[in-house]
């Protein structure tokens, strides 16, 4: 009885949590439609209101697309609320607005809706038709449509008490959802494995998905859904024996359904939690919250759902021994199934009656009310079957029940040794998994240290035979420009005075150039004048020389709080700066760059744009880009290349003073 409820459940939860926005609508629109589809948990009127609102946007704003939209969100209320009939009317208006404004997306969610409408009231079998229209649009990438259509075939699954292939499509869309962002709906997986796992009795293993389910609910800040899980949750704690948890859960539950006027998710919420107290011994305890539940559904009419309470309410008697009450319990449900012609719930009513008749030990009754229900629907419960037909007329024969309890027994012994096989079988994969996740991390170790060591001595390797080439062109620059000039002033000194004052001037200006020279190789030694004239001044001199010197255009822009860096922290700006003026000149091609600095909360940003032909592949792993890092996590900072399809070259580098 208990698993029934949770599947029906279940349903209402992917129901009332799909019908994504695909179409392109204005901000405004689509705003007013998740309005909609947030206030559709809640009262008509406030549904109802918003929906009007909304349509009349989309008609004066000529996107009537958002029609079927919310003509969808109005069949999802009126789903919940079980008004079958208003809600087939505004699906089919949904999927007819969808068609005319060409909104296949909602054309399909709505097609669903209301396949799975006829089929809850006996009309077809949706199976086929269901996996067609899955297979169309996994080809339409429609991946809201896709884990909708696979959720609702692993109910049907469940309905037809094959929970192992329920199981398979449940995990398959959850890792569909998982794969493509879609939070809600793998959830709503995670809700709907736990519930095959109560029923199948893995109890732990059921709160550890509805504990994921609610965290990814969370996220998502769907409140509707976490209520619905915490449902589930606290069903869970009922049977772990964790009464006090459980208590605290469900009273969040009934809190959240009434502030919201959700009768129906406050009826299935005492019925579930009754049902949990009543499998676990507890059936005093059940029999009050079945009342209250029986009390919200008689004052709204939900005739489908009061039923399977007062099935729920004759069960809890059964367990109480009290069979006079279980029979005026029972008799409400049947006059009920007259209403709802629920061929299930009037299988149900024959079964409990069997169940009370056998436990009066009027065997000749409980074998007719058995066979009426084997009449009605013999594969609905597969407990039992022809052996309890056997059982019966051994029993109003001769009374005796011994065989019975040994093959419990026997059951018993035979399940607790499955179990224990399995609970083997679980903690060696846990433990042959960790080996070999530690195996895979220390070997992905030694190849990254290995990896960083060649890295290392290549480096090392680059940086030697730079300094060797730094000291080759400095000895270059000495003997060939310096040392040259100044053997030929040598001997136009030696020559004796010069003769005119022409020759004077030719004199001085030579000198002059060797002085500037011997200024030039020792700026790139060592820019001493940053510490004289600051950054902003050098980089604006190095801008000038790049410009004189190349023709390149020149431009920078940088903030006057850089000259409150240490010392330390300019030169290594001003040497990445310098190494990318000389890649501009060397490599690029380019006829412009541009220099910028800016800061703020006292973090800044240094840009080196130029608009040449990009880094080429032969200067990715340069000495020339390695010192550049280094010099960046020396700062601390962080640094990024934009190589745009190689006609542009951006260098960013941040870091805080």
């Amino acid at each position: 009885m208990m698993h029934s409820i949770l599947k029906m459940w279940g349903l209402v939860v992917l129901i009332l949590s799909t019908g994504f926005i695909r179409a392109q609508y204005s901000p405004e629109l689509k705003k007013m439609i998740n309005h909609v589809r947030e206030v559709s948990y809640s009262d008509s009127a406030s549904l109802f209101e918003a929906g009007t609102e909304t349509i009349a946007l989309a008609k004066k704003t000529k996107q009537e697309g958002a029609i079927a939209d919310v003509y969808l969100f109005y069949g999802n209320y009126f789903y919940y609320v079980r008004d079958m009939d208003k809600a087939r009317s505004y699906f089919n208006r949904a999927n007819i607005q969808a068609k005319a404004t060409k909104n296949q997306h909602i054309k399909t969610l709505s097609t669903v809706r209301l396949i799975f409408i006829d089929y809850e009231a006996g009309i077809d079998e949706p199976e086929k038709e269901l996996n067609q229209m899955l297979a169309e649009v996994k080809l339409t990438q429609d991946h809201e449509n896709t884990v909708e259509i696979i959720n609702m075939l692993g109910i049907l699954k469940e309905k037809k008490n094959l929970p192992q292939e329920a199981t398979k499509l449940y995990i398959e869309g959850l890792g569909f959802a998982e794969s493509h962002g879609l939070g809600r709906n793998a959830a709503i997986f995670r809700n709907n494995l736990g519930l095959i796992k109560i029923y199948t009795g893995q109890i732990d293993d059921a709160l550890i998905d509805f504990e994921k389910g609610l965290e990814i609910s969370r996220r998502a800040k769907d409140n509707s859904l976490i209520n619905h899980i915490r449902i589930n949750m606290s069903v869970v704690y009922v049977l772990k024996d964790s009464i006090k948890t459980a208590l605290k859960t469900f009273n969040e539950v009934i809190a959240y359904a009434r502030k919201n006027n959700h009768p129906r998710e406050l009826a299935s919420a005492f019925v579930n939690i009754g049902s949990a107290f009543n499998n676990t011994n507890r059936s005093a305890m059940a029999l009050s919250y079945m009342d209250s539940a029986i009390i919200v559904l008689e004052e709204h009419k939900m005739y489908a759902e009061l039923t399977k309470a007062y099935l729920g309410k004759t069960d809890v008697l059964l367990n109480l021994k009290k069979t006079a009450l279980a029979r005026q319990s029972l008799a409400k449900a049947r006059e009920l199934t007259d209403i709802t012609k629920n061929p299930d719930d009037k299988s149900s009513c024959f079964l409990m009656l069997y169940e009370i008749e056998n436990m009066e030990k009027n065997y000749k009754a409980a074998l007719e009310n058995f066979l009426q229900y084997q009449g009605i629907k013999d594969s609905i419960n597969k407990i039992m079957n022809g052996k309890v037909v056997q059982e019966l007329q051994l029993k109003y024969n001769v009374q005796k029940k011994e065989i019975e309890l040994e093959k419990e027994k026997s059951k018993s012994l035979v399940l607790e040794k499955i179990n224990q096989n399995e609970r083997f079988i679980k903690w060696l994969t846990i433990c042959l998994s960790v080996i070999v996740i530690i195996l895979i991390l220390g070997v992905v170790t030694f190849m990254y240290s290995k990896k960083l060591r060649e890295k290392q001595e290549v480096f090392s390797q680059q940086l030697i035979e730079k300094i060797e080439e730094d000291r080759s062109r400095i000895s270059m620059d000495l003997h060939d420009d310096i040392g040259q000039s100044l053997s030929m002033l040598k001997t136009k000194i030696s020559s004796g005075k010069a003769e005119t004052d022409q020759d004077e001037k030719i004199l001085e200006s030579e000198l002059s150039r060797v002085i500037e020279q011997t200024r030039e190789i020792s700026r790139r030694l060592y820019p001493s004048y940053l510490e004289k004239i600051g950054l902003v001044r050098s980089v604006a001199s190095l801008s000038e020389n790049v410009q004189s010197s190349t023709g390149i255009e020149c431009s920078y822009d940088i903030t006057s709080a850089v000259e409150n860096l240490s010392l330390s922290t300019k030169t290594h700006l001003y040497r990445i700066l310098q190494e990318c003026t000389n890649n501009t000149i060397k490599h690029s091609g380019a006829t412009a760059l541009k220099i910028s600095v800016s800061e703020k909360n006292n973090e800044f940003l240094l840009m080196y744009q130029d608009n040449g032909k990009g880094i080429q592949s032969k200067y990715v792993k340069g000495l020339g880009l390695l010192s550049m890092i280094e010099r960046v996590k020396m700062i601390n900072g962080t640094l990024s290349l934009e190589d745009k399809t190689s006609k542009s070259f951006k260098l960013t580098l941040k870091f805080k003073a």
